[in-house]
């Protein structure tokens, strides 16, 4: 259908702030967007105001039907499924082309999404804008409808003018602990109705559907209930969203994801024996096991005090999540914006960075995986100590993963991100060295279709770029770890202090996202000089260092024909039985997750010939210095002590081992993935402290590394010293501290 009328304008939310920039943005004033937590539960009333609105307006923005402009469907609909175009761009792509008609840096398969290009970070900032200025302008009609008095309305409508987008900062603390359980997820996306605190009712209305439960099909069928989300009225059909198909291999039926049947969306929901009949089809949330899959990864690391060690009950250990995300603000460790935003990887990239394999958006992968669960598959009764996985969840698949409401605040932290990065970079701004083997990927200054900047009634003009979006002030918002503390404003000019904001960024990041500094520091000053030297080896005893330990990944995101699949990494165990390492809570450390696009229509892809050809691959990185050092801590593991070099390779060797795990749940074998190189190296941690505050650590910084070609040389998709994947080993340049 060819468009007509007006594009619509993303504006975001309008403030009077002043901006006071001279490099790093700074407006003060200016509205936060704030952690979820700071809504739920609370007993601050302009707050309850603030959250009223923001449940209220989400409710009307998701009843809206699917065939409106800005409806959620519509909305959430740009990400992938169900294929349309948006307000008057180009149609997404649907299926893989050939190559040679695709822009450098194009989407293989179908939707406006930007991922492993490296706009991945950029085009989702105006997509949240859109997002959160709709939700806005719902807040206001809602007002509207109650009719107050003036005096009231006002109350209401400074409300929602400094409301902002949350953020739920899924790496960072711990939430409430109640009845012996730890929550690793805000509560509110516990229960399916909640309580709004109206003007008519402000001690508090109960059974108000919970927006950020899920989503149901606006569209409903002749009973009220909602329809299948493939299954629109007529005149609406084009609104159907289809089944994931994955293809099987040669003689094998082909797998589906059940998206069409759905009426709503779920979180470890979606369960099947057989792949025809389904359980979860009307939305299920479950809580519970999401929790306990995501908490594997901020906690459960053996302490490092003895027993009566008053320290010992109060020690709470770095996740690698966090660790992984402190990283990101490490100097040095991603040094190019290419590296940083995005998981292309390219020939030349491994010669100069063993770190800069870790990025924005392989962590993000990792968390829309933990968040929706990609195993359709019941558990195991022979297996009880099998964990999670059990549950199929729409966050886990790129194609419908928008239409979760869970979706949103997860990509309003990867922002966040984006803006505290960008804080502590600001002069790194896509400039990544273009070498020989560069590949060609988008620019600064290309449109991030389909996000309009103005209203026009040409809309193939006037979109959003990505320097458009590197100012978020510009766009009407702050985030609340940003807001400089008054050490680090000029007094005189009202200007930040930026060398000082940085250090108490720095901090604050520590702070939020403890390192693996953490743990080394409370081993270190728990142990006795000779113990010292016996688990950390003397040199680094000496310089107060540690071993820090890390496997790189090379994979082909495209390598099940689009289908997204886990690399599953396991530490300890039987080394002659692996099952008895599946979900155990000890052995399980890390996870690569491909979050891919849709499977080709076509029996072959000629664009993932090309990406191989070109070697246009994607990287990520698992830590494994925590789990090493915990292991080494706890009897209960055999085989490991310390985590000296010679030990700890060795116990690697033995003990490191993966499984490629198909979404669904099939585990896949290794000669599937002929395109993915799995490293292991070792290099050098060193504390570092705030230049203002000695005894407040700042991100430590990581160089000195070595490839460890013994563990990997005799497994399945391991770097052997033969691989020139790599480029040829001694011609490697790995960034050293005299550097």
């Amino acid at each position: 259908m060819e468009f007509t009328g007006e594009t619509f304008p993303i504006t975001g939310i309008p403030s009077n702030a002043e901006r006071k920039t001279d490099n790093i943005p700074y407006a003060p004033g200016l509205p936060c967007r704030r952690e979820i937590s700071h809504y739920f539960p609370t007993d601050d009333a302009f707050t309850q105001k603030q959250w009223t609105l923001m449940v209220l307006a989400l409710n009307r923005f998701k009843r809206l039907k699917v065939d409106e402009r800005l409806s959620y469907f519509q909305v959430a609909g740009i990400h992938a499924y169900p294929l349309q175009p948006w307000d008057g761009a180009a149609p997404p792509n649907k299926d893989p082309e050939d190559p040679k008609k695709l822009p450098p840096g194009a989407n293989p398969y179908g939707g406006y999404c930007e991922h492993n290009t490296i706009t991945f970070a950029t085009w989702h900032r105006p997509y949240m804008l859109l997002f959160e200025q709709l939700v806005w302008t719902h807040m206001k009609d809602q007002i509207k409808d109650w009719e107050l008095d003036p005096t009231e309305a006002a109350e209401w409508e400074k409300a929602a003018n400094e409301w902002r987008l949350p953020y739920w900062d899924w790496a960072g603390k711990k939430y409430s602990k109640k009845h012996g359980q730890k929550y690793a997820l805000p509560e509110i996306f516990r229960f399916d109705v909640i309580t709004t605190y109206p003007p008519y009712n402000p001690r508090g209305e109960t059974g108000v559907q919970n927006p950020f439960y899920k989503f149901e099909n606006p569209m409903k069928d002749d009973k009220g209930n909602p329809r299948a989300f493939g299954d629109m009225p007529e005149g609406m059909t084009q609104w159907n969203i289809p089944d994931h198909v994955e293809k099987g291999d040669a003689g094998k039926p082909d797998a589906r994801l059940p998206w069409s049947k759905c009426s709503a969306t779920s979180r470890y929901g979606l369960r099947s024996e057989d792949g025809e009949t389904w359980t979860g089809l009307a939305g299920f949330n479950n809580f519970d096991e999401a929790n306990k899959t995501l908490s594997k990864f901020q906690e459960g690391w053996y302490p490092p005090y003895l027993e009566g060690d008053e320290r010992r009950k109060n020690f709470e250990g770095p996740g690698t999540l966090a660790d992984a995300v402190n990283r990101l603000f490490s100097p040095e460790y991603t040094d190019t914006w290419e590296t940083f935003s995005s998981t292309k990887w390219w020939n030349e990239s491994a010669r100069e960075m063993s770190t800069g394999y870790l990025s924005l958006e392989y962590i993000h992968n990792n968390v829309h995986n933990l968040i929706g669960g990609s195993n359709v598959k019941l558990r195991d009764p022979n297996k009880p100590d099998q964990r999670g996985g059990c549950g199929l969840g729409h966050m886990s698949d790129v194609p419908v993963s928008a239409f979760d409401p869970i979706f949103w605040l997860h990509h309003c932290n990867i922002d966040r991100l984006l803006a505290m990065w960008q804080c502590l970079n600001w002069e790194t701004w896509f400039n990544g060295v273009r070498t020989q083997q560069y590949v060609e990927d988008k620019k600064k200054d290309d449109p991030l279709l389909p996000f309009h900047r103005e209203k026009t009634n040409k809309p193939a003009t006037g979109y959003w770029t990505s320097d458009d979006a590197q100012d978020w002030t510009k766009l009407g918002y702050q985030y609340d770890d940003l807001i400089p503390k008054p050490g680090a404003i000029d007094p005189e000019k009202g200007v930040l202090k930026e060398d000082q904001f940085k250090i108490d960024l720095k901090k604050r990041i520590e702070d939020l996202y403890p390192s693996t500094q953490k743990y080394w520091r409370a081993v270190f000053e728990s142990k006795k000089e000779k113990d010292q030297i016996k688990f950390f080896g003397p040199i680094n005893t000496e310089h107060q260092t540690w071993n820090d330990y890390l496997i790189n990944v090379v994979y082909d995101r495209y390598a099940l024909n689009g289908s997204s699949y886990s690399i599953q990494f396991w530490l300890g165990g039987n080394a002659d039985d692996p099952d008895t390492t599946f979900r155990d809570e000890e052995n399980l450390i890390g996870q690569v997750y491909s979050f891919a696009g849709m499977a080709p229509s076509t029996e072959t892809c000629s664009n993932c010939a090309s990406q191989k050809d070109k070697k246009v691959l994607s990287r990520a990185q698992v830590l494994l210095t925590i789990p090493i050092i915990s292991q080494a801590l706890d009897n209960g593991f055999k085989h490991i002590k310390t985590t000296r070099l010679d030990e700890v390779t060795a116990y690697l060797q033995g003990h490191l081992r993966w499984k490629f795990v198909q979404i669904g749940g099939l585990e896949r074998p290794a000669e599937d993935f002929p395109n993915t190189t799995i490293s292991v190296l070792r290099g050098i941690g060193k504390p570092q402290t705030a230049p203002d505050e000695a005894e407040k650590g700042i991100p430590p910084i990581y160089a000195d590394y070595q490839i460890l070609h013994e563990v990997t040389q005799k497994k399945p998709c391991g770097l052997t010293r033969e691989d020139d994947v790599l480029g040829a080993s001694q011609k490697l340049n790995f960034r050293t501290f005299s550097d």
